[in-house]
């Protein structure tokens, strides 16, 4: 059994040659004594190498490669195919041109292009697949000095080697930096890399993918940088006592940039929305390359020159050696003789630039350069505007509030108006005065009425109202006559009617029987 070190994103593939997972000691491995050509790229290494020993490395692997079969032959050589049970599962290859070897094929129907054309993603493809299957990008090893590297991100390693003329990406997947690294990696290291060539589809970019690294020590170029910023540091360039206070309100900001880059288009969007009336001053720089330094130190010395309130010296950041111009002694120097205070934007998060330890400010970007150099009057102006139309609302609610208590005043001091009172006294009285004569009259009509009523009762009730149609009222001594026992013959009587009365003698009275009165 041969354990391997196959990453996660290429277990399907591994798979495909024959590889095999161990799920109690988790890992993979290929169950035999010799590995197949497939695998070879993801064998882990026999034994690690001496730091002394690098060029025996070098000089072994060359040695493989001289005598490596026929059927390993290099890149453009005739060689056989490969078997078709290795292909990955569900993955249907055709004939690699060049190669002999089968080409993986999109999962997806490409899009349609001209006849003959490939699609990026076939070229891609293509590309990947000879880097797999070459024996030369399966065991590739190398040495250079570390760059770019930022740490880990989610455990896997991503930096550069470089060397004098040239630079290789790599990276280092979790997996295998948790068996094989045994030193805290860093950008300025000498390393021994072995790894495989293999190819970003998404991007296009070609990276090493390392699976045996050691530390061979400090870079050249390290080194350096490090004497260099130990003597300045000496020098008390890097004092805090030394840096100028950045302006609050200025009036006119220099940009030691490109032109054509993207720090002096964020610079101007950010500046431009926070204070419009802040006059900004470019002077064109190279940024990297050979002209890089002279330019930045004849615009930084131009700027200071001008009176200005600030400078702005940066870039949108970069590898470590597209910011070699802003770690050079000159560079650092103008920087720190400068009377104008400078704000350094390189935009290089992971390590400072010489230009960032002797600037009075060091930002992360450009965009924050503007932020810090620049006010935010505009948003000043627009609280200010807010705040005023807030006392305006204020205001107005307070002088409505005060309308309504002086409304309330006013009718609670007019209804306590001693003419007011009177007044309405008086008309009180009038109405009561009318209403007493109506009372009355009424009464007075009701009364009336009932007299008349009554009256009119009486009349019909009254002897004499009766004394017609030959009735009369027969009274003796002024007594009414109601028997013929009140009157004997001789007495003198009065018959009275209804328009006078009649003087009479009685002659005779005569009783009428009682039969005849029952009757």
């Amino acid at each position: 059994m041969i354990r391997l070190n196959v990453p996660y994103r290429e277990k399907d593939e591994a798979k495909a040659f024959g590889a095999r997972w161990n799920p109690e000691g988790k890992f993979w491995y290929w169950n035999g004594d010799e590995l197949p050509e497939g695998l070879v790229r993801w064998s882990l290494p026999e034994e690690e190498p001496s730091i002394g020993a690098a060029e025996d490395v070098f000089g072994a692997a060359a040695k493989r490669r001289a005598a490596r079969p026929a059927e390993a032959a290099a890149p453009g050589e005739q060689r056989a195919a490969r078997p078709a049970e290795a292909a990955a599962p569900g993955e249907q290859r055709a004939a690699h041109p060049g190669t002999g070897k089968a080409a993986p094929t999109l999962a997806a129907e490409p899009e349609k292009g001209p006849a003959g054309y490939s699609s990026v993603s076939e070229v891609n493809d293509m590309i990947r697949f000879h880097y797999q299957n070459t024996a030369e990008f399966r065991r590739i090893l190398v040495w250079g000095e570390v760059t770019n590297f930022r740490g880990a991100n989610n455990g896997n390693y991503y930096f550069a080697i470089k060397d004098k003329q040239a630079l290789l990406n790599c990276m280092l997947w979790r997996d295998t930096a948790s068996l094989i690294l045994n030193f805290e990696l860093q950008s300025g290291q000498k390393v021994a890399i072995a790894g495989s060539l293999d190819l970003y589809k998404g991007d296009g970019k070609t990276q090493l993918v390392v699976r045996q690294i050691m530390n061979i020590g400090e870079g050249a170029a390290s080194l350096a940088f490090l004497q260099l910023k130990e003597k300045l540091g000496a020098e008390g360039l890097f004092d805090p006592a030394f840096k100028k206070p950045i302006p609050k309100h200025p009036r006119a900001v220099g940009i030691v940039t490109s032109k054509d880059g993207q720090a002096i288009k964020d610079i101007c969007k950010v500046a431009g929305g926070r204070n419009p009336y802040v006059q900004l001053y470019l002077f064109h720089v190279k940024v990297q390359g050979s002209q890089s330094v002279r330019t930045i130190v004849e615009g930084i010395r131009y700027l200071d020159g001008m009176g200005l309130d600030t400078i702005i010296v940066g870039r949108g950041g970069g590898s470590d050696e597209d910011l070699m111009a802003y770690n050079d002694e000159m560079v650092a120097r103008t920087v720190f003789q400068a009377r104008t205070p400078i704000v350094s934007a390189v935009g290089h998060e992971g390590n400072w630039t010489l230009t960032d330890e002797t600037a009075d400010l060091r930002v992360a970007t450009p965009t924050e350069a503007a932020q810090v150099t620049v006010p935010d009057v505009m948003t000043e102006i627009r609280a200010i505007e807010q705040l005023r139309l807030n006392m305006q609302v204020h205001m107005r609610n307070n002088l409505q509030k005060r309308k309504l208590l002086l409304e309330a005043g006013t009718v609670r001091l007019e209804s306590l108006n001693p003419g007011r009172i009177l007044k309405e006294r008086m008309e009180r009285l009038l109405y009561l005065e009318e209403e007493l004569t109506r009372r009355i009259r009424d009464a007075w009509e009701q009364r009336n009425h009932w007299c008349e009523v009554l009256t009119a009762q009486l009349h019909g009730l009254s002897p004499t109202a009766k004394l017609v149609k030959g009735f009369g009222y027969i009274s003796f001594e002024d007594r009414p006559v109601v028997s013929v026992k009140n009157v004997r013959a001789g007495d003198r009587i009065e018959i009275r009617i209804h328009d006078g009365r009649i003087c009479s003698q009685v002659t005779e009275t005569i009783e009428d029987r009682q039969e005849n009165r029952e009757e």
